[in-house]
């Protein structure tokens, strides 16, 4: 709970910034209002389902999975050089 207030606060935070045109952000990163922290915010969603399959124990047998993942990753220049925070949350399984 505690990982999805912080990537809720950090998606409002990158939601109210303004991507400026000659902005320090790579592509597809947005910057923080009045700063020049960039951010990217990634994720995917997955659902499996099988029903009858042979690769079940029965043949009338049914599974249903599902999972997600959230990433945030943060850049910012400083003068010891760039840093970089990365926070992933998730359950993906593959």
């Amino acid at each position: 709970m505690k990982h999805l207030l912080i990537a809720v606060s950090l998606i409002g935070l990158a939601l109210t910034g303004q991507a400026l045109a000659g902005s320090p952000c790579p592509p597809g990163f947005a910057v923080l209002q009045a700063s020049d922290t960039c951010v990217r915010i990634s994720g995917s969603v997955r659902s499996d389902a099988l029903a009858g399959s042979g690769l079940l124990n029965g043949s009338n047998s049914s599974r249903i999975q599902s999972g997600a993942r959230l990433q945030i990753d943060v850049r910012k220049q400083t003068d010891y050089g760039p840093l970089r925070a990365v926070i992933a949350v998730g359950n993906l399984r593959r």
